[in-house]
């Protein structure tokens, strides 16, 4: 009898382990495309047609399996941001995994052992500041029970991404040039500077070589959430809390997030749950991602979360 028993039990425990194990599949096709943001058409990369990438959705304990279709002439490669996998599985290529060469298609698969907030993006060359970027998002078995949105941040010049290389080896004031013709400012004088009462800082940064703009080094034409200058969230009546996951898939940009609404909760950083911490405003660096709660006020009042870059010459929103 006890035998049975025993034998009943771990039948159990192995049919519960099984049914947990879910195969998620995604294709994705990575393809040429142009694109126009500002009023002028340049190429850029689009998967599955769209810029940024397709958020890629998953339950802790499932095993993912992506097929990277790469219909380009030029290879190209998807690395997981923060994720735990097989080393072999990370897609840095030359390095941990090979290059997905011309007309071929790659499959990636790894269990997914964690939950959280990541992005995943090209290794290969400056793919990634062209729009091959993207949110992966893992939900905990038993996710909290309010509406969720992913605002995935990201920068966005009309320069061939390799000129911006070259600019920004060369060290010239070209970027700062056009930021003071949004932002006056922007370019700081030795005048500027005695007036402000600062012409000693003046003096060593310059003779440090260092550029009235080093904090942001890059004129970008336009910021967005998820693809677009200003988006909406479709919320409904009657729902007070939203989770946000905030991701920072920008090239070179942080942001200051601000909530017209009221304060914001953090409740995790980088994937990892963190102690409750309310805050008026915060920044959010380069490839970081943020988990917030936010309240929505009980009026038909369209309320902006607002992410400026932190040089403050633009910003993106969202109404909520």
């Amino acid at each position: 009898m006890l035998k049975y028993k025993v034998f009943l039990l771990l039948l159990l425990i192995g049919y519960n382990y099984v049914s947990a194990q879910k195969l998620v599949r995604y294709d994705l096709y990575v393809r040429d495309t142009v694109i126009n943001l500002t009023g002028r058409k340049v190429r850029a990369y689009a998967v599955n047609n769209q810029i940024p990438m397709p958020e890629l959705h998953f339950t802790e304990g499932d095993t993912a399996e992506v097929y990277i279709h790469n219909e380009l002439n030029t290879e190209t490669s998807i690395h997981w941001h923060g994720l735990i996998l097989p080393n072999e599985q990370d897609g840095v290529p030359y390095l941990t995994t090979a290059p997905i060469k011309p007309k071929t298609t790659h499959v990636y698969k790894f269990p997914i052992v964690q939950n959280g907030t990541y992005w995943y993006h090209s290794h290969t060359k400056l793919q990634e500041q062209n729009g091959m970027y993207g949110a992966f998002i893992i939900h905990k078995r038993e996710e909290l029970a309010i509406p969720e949105f992913t605002l995935l941040l990201s920068d966005w010049t009309d320069m061939k991404p390799f000129e911006v290389h070259r600019r920004l080896h060369m060290a010239n004031d070209w970027s700062a040039i056009k930021k003071a013709t949004v932002q006056k400012g922007a370019v700081q004088s030795y005048g500027d500077a005695i007036k402000e009462g600062y012409f000693k800082t003046k003096f060593i940064n310059e003779w440090k070589r260092m550029l009235a703009m080093d904090v942001s080094d890059v004129y970008y034409d336009k910021f967005l959430t998820n693809g677009k200058s200003e988006i909406a969230f479709p919320t409904t009546k009657g729902e007070k809390k939203i989770r946000l996951r905030i991701i920072n898939g920008s090239a070179s940009t942080s942001f200051w997030l601000k909530y017209a609404g009221g304060k914001m909760d953090v409740i995790a950083s980088d994937g990892s749950d963190v102690v409750p911490v309310p805050v008026d405003r915060m920044i959010i660096g380069v490839s970081e991602t943020y988990d917030l709660i936010v309240t929505v006020p009980d009026d038909s009042t369209a309320y902006e979360f607002i992410a400026t870059s932190e040089d403050r010459i633009r910003s993106t929103s969202t109404w909520i």
